[in-house]
């Protein structure tokens, strides 16, 4: 932290810039940004000191930056004022009506309001300017509370009783999980409701839509049919599965999956349910696509509505950007739970199961892996953009994915970076991600293969040229209709094995590692929904260079 005291004098506020000047040089700030501070910072210290109380007062000035972020501190004692009150960082004319100058004020408050909080305590001012904001933060974070949840963990699960372990996982870490998917779940289903109404009550061009909607579909059932394959060849190299393993098969833990139903296996009932029966009982049961439909009409129809009744169109918009606002206040908590829901699966996880089917986990892994280097290479063959610029920009919202085990969770998170980072219209990311948030299940596809492969082996079932068709089918239909929440492919593999002959039973021989899977396939998942998108948008013309290559 740099810090310097002045006089509340005007003559001192050439001093204060050229120290911050100085200090965000140093800290390597982009010129423009610190441009732009600079002019902020000087408007701020002349009210600073034009509302000091006497001439023996002082201004501290610090600048303050951590894990990536700057920030400029600033205090004076003084009379109270508002970011309103910066008069010259308004540009007004003489000639300019009272209605026009509201409308720029209030336009220029909100924008500074993202970057600036003034304050009085005590009858001090105090003034806080937000210089930068590391991309990395979340990521460190999440990482932190990641390795703190599971360092944790492991004391609780080896060097506490047991009672109290309990207690304390059930009573807390239980409940701040639960609170906080809990919040995830209120808010997803209005957030891919008024994002794809939005996005399609904003087209002019309805032609338009109907082509980008038609590439985004298709990619990803391309995308899927490819998972596929990479599972299966994964699965051929390293084929794991000990029928010694049937012993270990538990009835009574399978019960509860077993008995989870409401995902078809026909991609004929698939399609035909995606019309619900009314509007209420979707946003209830949670259906997406039954969400996305109506979403979709509702869109239809604003976008066919005159100018005059535009006012329609404006309050979808304005909805849209409540629940995301609202979403990123939820996500603005999110390492807190990562760390307990990190300490709670290390205490809980049955180290006897993972043992036994540990060679399952890092042969999904394997498949993700290879699944997320296609996409690179599809970015780089097909969207001709650098892959490793969107590996780095992207990479902070896979590590959320990991974490969270949730696509739907993790959508807030994806709309932002393909927006802010990937430079990518939010004619396209407002209407695939949710899509593929819902219909894109990549990862989870990779991991329904391997995992009735490794299920045959252990039960004996040969898999024939008709079981393997069947088998994608099934995968295929179960990708479409599957939760992103955490455990949904859990639920597909539960519904899968019956149908090539497997009991239901086998799941519970990988429900006690399912999570380690269940983080891998859903980041696969996640990453796959943001290729396709970029892929999309680069198609159409809808992506920022400059912000991409940023």
């Amino acid at each position: 932290m740099s810090k310097i005291t002045l006089n509340a004098h005007p003559g001192e506020i050439s001093k204060g810039i050229e120290f911050i000047r100085e200090v965000l040089t140093e800290k390597k700030v982009s010129k423009k940004e610190i441009a732009g501070t600079l002019l902020t910072a000087e408007e701020v210290l002349a009210k600073l000191i034009a509302n000091s109380q006497n001439e023996t007062d002082t201004v501290q000035v610090q600048v303050k930056s951590f894990l990536g972020n700057v920030r400029i501190h600033m205090s004076c004692r003084g009379d109270q004022f508002d970011i309103a009150d910066l008069q010259s960082l308004f540009d007004y004319s003489d000639e300019m009506d009272v209605e026009t100058e509201v409308v720029i004020r209030n336009l220029m408050n909100k924008v500074l309001g993202d970057n600036i909080t003034i304050s009085n305590k005590r009858h001090v001012n105090i003034a806080d300017i937000q210089v930068k904001v590391s991309q990395y933060q979340q990521l460190i974070y999440t990482l932190l509370a990641l390795g703190l949840g599971l360092l944790v963990g492991l004391v609780f699960k080896f060097f506490v009783p047991d009672f109290i372990t309990a207690a304390i996982s059930e009573n807390i870490f239980a409940s701040v999980s639960t609170m906080f998917l809990n919040s995830l779940k209120t808010i997803v289903a209005p957030l891919v409701f008024f994002s794809i109404a939005s996005s399609i009550a904003d087209f002019g061009d309805l032609k338009a839509l109907g082509k980008i909607a038609g590439k985004v579909v298709g990619c990803y059932l391309f995308t899927s049919v490819i998972a596929i394959t990479i599972g299966y060849l994964v699965y051929q190299m390293f084929p794991i599965g000990d029928p010694a393993l049937v012993e270990a098969v538990s009835v009574d833990a399978a019960s509860a999956i077993s008995n989870s139903g409401g995902i078809s296996v026909s991609i004929k009932d698939t399609i035909v349910n995606i019309i619900p029966t009314d509007y209420i009982s979707p946003f209830l049961k949670a259906d997406m696509l039954q969400i996305i439909f109506i979403g979709a009409l509702l869109g239809l129809g604003a976008s066919k509505l005159s100018d005059r009744d535009a006012g329609f169109r404006r309050a979808i918009f304005s909805a849209n950007a409540v629940f995301s606002k609202i979403t990123a206040i939820i996500i603005s908590v999110m390492p807190y739970a990562v760390f307990c829901s990190m300490a709670k699966m290390v205490i809980d996880m049955n180290i006897g199961s993972l043992i036994k089917v540990a060679a399952w986990v890092p042969v999904c892994y394997i498949g993700d892996i290879l699944m997320i280097a296609v996409y690179l290479i599809l970015i780089l063959a097909v969207a001709r953009l650098n892959p490793l610029k969107f590996l780095k920009s992207f990479f902070p919202v896979m590590l959320t994915a990991f974490t969270l085990g949730s696509s739907n969770a993790t959508m807030p998170a994806t709309i932002k970076t393909c927006d802010e980072k990937l430079g990518i219209s939010k004619k396209v990311y407002s209407f695939s991600i949710p899509l593929g948030a819902t219909i894109n299940m990549d990862g989870s596809c990779i991991t329904q293969i391997i995992s009735a492969l490794f299920m045959a082996k252990v039960f004996g079932v040969t898999i024939t040229g008709s079981t393997l068709v069947t088998l994608i089918v099934a995968i295929l239909a179960l990708s479409v209709g599957a939760p992103g929440v955490p455990g949904g492919c859990l639920v597909c593999i539960s519904i899968l094995l019956p149908q090539i002959g497997i009991p239901v039973e086998a799941i519970s021989l990988i429900m006690g590692i399912y999570t380690l899977v269940g983080m891998g396939h859903t980041c696969t998942n996640v990453t796959g929904d943001a290729a396709v998108t970029t892929i999309v948008a680069r198609s159409e013309g809808l992506v920022d260079l400059n912000k991409y290559n940023s």
